[in-house]
């Protein structure tokens, strides 16, 4: 594997583990992490689609994808902020 790749998996794996901490938190886990993915597709659905019309053309991919199931809400909010830069 190459060095970058290690990277990139690294990150993943930090962001998936301060998640998972987060919803452990919450009085019901499973409830909490399902709402946050239902959340998170939703919004990178309404980019995708609508993003557009605002300047902000969102691709639907496998990264996008895991960022908005991983992140939720804040996850999509980065991309847009990171695609206007």
């Amino acid at each position: 594997m190459l060095k970058t790749e290690w990277i990139f998996c690294s990150i993943w794996l930090i962001a998936g583990l301060g998640m998972l901490r987060c919803y452990l938190s919450r009085k019901r886990p499973l409830r909490s992490a399902l709402l946050g993915m239902l959340t998170g597709a939703a919004a990178l659905t309404l980019m995708h689609l609508y993003g557009g019309r605002f300047g902000v053309e969102m691709p639907l991919n496998c990264f996008t994808g895991g960022i908005s199931l991983l992140l939720g809400v804040p996850g999509v909010t980065l991309l847009t902020v990171l695609l206007l830069i």
